[in-house]
Order: structure tokens, then sequence, then C-alpha cells
């Protein structure tokens, strides 16, 4: 984690990244309190069938084309490496499975399989969005360290913001990125690692698909969003999914079949309480509250009453994540059968990220 280790010395004055912030899976909980009793879950709203695109390969369409039906369901067959799953009912392996991850998501504390907050987070997000910070302040402190003036100046020639030129000194890529790209660039070096922990039998494929599907929605929440502070958004997205680091934490642990679990009944359970888990996290992480609002009202099916804007932009920016990182490349047809805000998020995501 050379990144995650030269911010933490730049931003926090420290010489070396101390135990807990090197470990920011495995560091004790810094907080006693109990955390606040999560609502309770209904079903997933059913996502509306589109037309299908010749993005996938002929063999894994019909069972991973995002378009061909709900992509919650979909992502989650992808993470847990099955093809196509059987109908039914959950197993009462599956159901054990299941009441360990709900236990969680009620508010149960366990270092081992909950991710706790990187401790620097805060610190670090501070220091760069200090008003006061100006560009060549934050060249000299980049400076000290040549990975991650290298990083800043990658970051600064990607499609997510290069102006027309090559970016070619630090200075210029910090101006080029300016506050916004600066919090994305220390808040993902300072989650990364989260997801690159896994070490089990589920968890240790699926860092890399959690962590394009977070990269992508926080970026496509933060880009669509009107809020004020549109950093919240950004930190909705990053979460948003954050509860399936605990379920295959928990399946790592506990699941000893051969097959991977491939229940309807199963999968659409562990959707349920992924995302009242993730919800679950940002309050024990004492993120914003409408952040925690955002992240748990996502999971509440959709009845068609009112929604803040922020639980809605993260509604949609979730949903095309997922459909971006199952189908990177959309037919003209497909995209036909988005609405506006959903083609926008494509879009968007599209253009940072490729497709």
């Amino acid at each position: 984690m050379p990144l995650f280790a030269s911010l933490l010395r730049l931003f926090s004055g420290t010489s070396a990244p101390g135990a807990d912030a090197a470990d920011p899976v495995g560091a004790a909980a810094r907080s006693s309190e109990p955390a606040a009793a999560a609502a309770p879950l209904r079903a997933p709203s059913a996502i509306r069938r589109h037309p299908r695109t010749e993005a996938e390969p002929a063999h894994a369409r019909d069972e991973l084309d995002p378009l061909a039906g709900d992509p919650d369901r979909r992502f989650a067959a992808l993470v847990l490496g099955v093809g196509k799953l059987r109908r039914g009912e959950a197993g009462s392996g599956e159901r054990r499975i299941l009441a360990q991850i709900e236990q969680l998501a009620q508010g149960a504390r366990d270092p081992h399989l909950v991710p706790r907050l990187p401790v620097v987070l805060p610190r670090l997000i501070g220091m760069v969005r200090r008003d006061d910070v100006s560009p060549r302040e934050l060249s000299e402190r980049l400076a000290r360290d040549p990975a991650l003036v290298g990083e800043v100046v990658r970051l600064a020639n990607s499609p997510r913001y290069r102006s027309g030129r090559d970016v070619a000194s630090l200075q210029e890529a910090v101006i080029a990125l300016g506050q916004r790209g600066l919090i994305q660039l220390v808040t993902n070096a300072v989650m990364r690692p989260i997801f690159d922990a896994g070490q089990g039998r589920f968890s240790r494929g699926a860092g890399t698909r959690l962590w394009d599907l977070t990269e992508r929605c926080s970026f496509a929440c933060e880009a669509m969003s009107d809020e004020p502070d549109r950093f919240r958004a950004y930190l909705a997205g990053m979460v948003a999914n954050i509860g399936f680091i605990a379920a295959l934490r928990v399946l790592d642990s506990r699941y000893q079949e051969r097959q991977p679990p491939d229940t309807e009944g199963f999968h659409d359970a562990l959707i349920g309480a992924v995302a009242r888990l993730s919800a679950q996290i940002a309050r024990q992480w004492n993120f914003h509250p409408d952040v925690c609002q955002a992240v748990a009202g996502r999971a509440i099916r959709d009845d068609g009453t009112a929604q803040d804007g922020l639980t809605r932009t993260l509604r949609i920016a979730d949903r095309i994540s997922k459909w971006h990182v199952l189908a990177p490349r959309l037919a003209g047809s497909a995209l036909a059968g988005l609405d506006e805000s959903e083609r926008r998020c494509y879009v968007e995501l599209e253009r940072a990220f490729g497709g």
C-alpha cells in the first residue's frame, strides 16, 4: 500500500503508518457507543427489463447481461462466482449465513468481519478540503514523495480530468484536479486497502469487482448530485455496497459447501441484508446523517413516494454502475431504454472509466 503510506506521511505528519493505519480492516473500533437501530428492510424494487446488448459473449449474455433482469441479483451472482441461479428458497446452510449477516446489519460489532473506518480518513480529508490551501502549497507537500507525484499526474491525465493537453508538471496536475479531484485521490487511496484485504475463499476474488463498482458508484453519485456539499454524495457512493465485504467474510468463515450458494432465495435475501448492513456501517463510521439516510433508503422498495435528492441520486448511480461493471459497452438500443437520468449517469461512467 505505498500510495496509502505516502498520503499518511504527507498529510498526518507521521513518519510511518501505525498499526491501525496499515491495517484499517483489522483496526480496533474507536467508539463503544451502540449504533442506531436499522430501519426494517423491504425487498429491493424490481428493475424493468431492457433490450439485450451484444456487449457480452453469447455464452454469458443470458446469465450476466444486466439489462436482462435485476442488476442487483446479477452483480451478487458475479461476486459470489455463481453462473445460473437456481429457483427456490435458501437452504439451511444458506439461512445460517443470512442470519449472521442480519445480526451485523442490526448493529452487532465484530472487528474481524465489519470494516472499520480508516483512522486517518477524517484527518486527510480535512487537510485537502481546507479553503486556504493553495495549489503551490499542495504541490510542495506532494513533491515530497515521488510515488504520490506519479499518481497525481496520472489521475490528472485520465479521461475524468484531462482538458485536451497532457499535464506534465505536478503543479499543473494539482490545478487540473482541483479540490474535487484531490479529495477523490485521498479518499480512494485510504479506502482501497479495505477492498484489497480479502484472503478467504469468497473475498479473495471479489475485492477487485467490488472496488470497480465502488469507484464508479462514488464518481457517478458525486457527478450527478445537486447537493450543496457534493462530497456527501461521493461518500454515499463509496459506502453504498461496503456491506458486501462483511458478508463475504461471513461466507469465508462459515460456508462449508463445495458449491457457492446459488438459490434465488438466498441471493435476494443477501441483497437486502448487504444494503442494510452498508447503512449500518455508515452509521458506525459516524458519517453525516444525510449519507446514512441515502444508503439506507436505497434498499427500500420504491413505492412511488417522494425521495430526497441524494437517495434518488444514489439509487440511480448504484444501478447504472452495476450495469457498467457487467456490460461496459451498451448498444444504442440499450441506451435508448434508459431514462434521461440513467443515460446521463452511464455517459459519465463511459467518459471516466471507458466503455
